[in-house]
């Protein structure tokens, strides 16, 4: 009797204790993160046997077997900071020399400069300072004389670096598929093929590289043009113009020589005209004097 009680009791323990473990493991479940899903495996590629393949099945299988990364954005917004200044000094030699102080005082540079003297002193300068320095310095520029003209302007180019750097990674995967391609080809002409699309890839990448060192570089450095100038001063005016009575002479030359040279053609033309309607008006009138002595 103690025997047939004492089973259905154990078997009924057993019960809540596995109820309770199977609770517990449903709630440390749904507490514990999901798991990364596991990366994806590459499958290799195949290369295409000779006779059937072309240059397109390479390049499809490359770009299909690079898997893309998101690259990460930068840290803050990139701007390229432009801005033309017009203004007019008093004194030119010395604007431009301040106009140098203020930039290298800032952290930038002179990129170019000009001179020129026609229709007054006049300068032209190509300025490069940190973007933080960019307001400030223009602030400074400011002073120097009369603002005639000012622009500022800014180009967000953050987009463009952001698929910028997405394309080089996506080729640059791309490239070290072709690498294994390369080393896995058995026949020269799947060499061949991979390497001419080694090239290309090599060539975008390269491209890529120096479109983003460009954005890099303006944007790490504002570009101010400035433009520096004096009152025109303008030239006492002469009592004769000396230049235009030379050229009135030889004007006057030229037609005298040309007059002579028409009459001298007219008279080697005219004289033996001349002479043979003469010769035949003589020699008419002698006939008619004739006939009229005659009886």
């Amino acid at each position: 009797m103690k025997s047939s009680f004492l089973l259905p009791s154990l078997l009924f323990c057993v019960t809540l204790v596995i109820a309770g473990c199977g609770n517990a493991r449903e709630t440390a479940t749904q507490e514990k993160p999901a798991p990364a899903a596991p990366a994806e495996k590459k499958t290799p590629i195949a290369l295409a046997p000779a006779g059937s393949g072309s240059e397109d099945t390479v390049q499809q299988d490359a770009a299909g077997a690079a898997s893309s990364q998101e690259p990460a954005l930068p840290q803050s917004r990139m701007v390229i900071k432009t801005a033309s200044l017009s203004l007019r000094v008093s004194d030119v030699d010395s604007a431009f020399s301040k106009a140098v102080q203020l930039t290298e005082g800032s952290g930038g540079y002179v990129q170019a400069s000009t001179r020129s003297a026609e229709d007054g002193d006049s300068a032209e300068l190509t300025l490069r300072v940190p973007p933080d320095q960019f307001l400030p310095l223009i602030k400074s520029l400011d002073s120097l004389g009369t603002e005639e003209t000012k622009s500022i302007g800014g180009q967000d180019v953050t987009e463009e670096y952001y698929d910028l750097d997405a394309e080089l990674t996506n080729k640059q995967e791309v490239r070290a598929r072709l690498f294994q391609l390369l080393d896995r080809a058995a026949k020269v002409s799947d060499a061949i093929q991979v390497e001419e699309q080694l090239e290309r890839v090599g060539a975008d990448v390269n491209r890529i590289k120096g479109r983003m060192k460009y954005l890099t570089a303006m944007v790490g450095l504002s570009t101010v043009t400035l433009s520096i100038h004096s009152e025109a001063r303008p030239s006492a005016e002469e009592f004769l113009n000396w230049g235009m009575v030379g050229h009135g002479f030889v004007t006057a030359a030229r037609i005298l020589v040309q007059v002579f040279f028409f009459i001298l053609q007219a008279l080697v033309v005219l004289i033996p005209l001349g002479t043979v309607g003469g010769g035949v008006a003589w020699a008419v009138v002698a006939i008619v004097r004739k006939r009229r002595r005659a009886p």
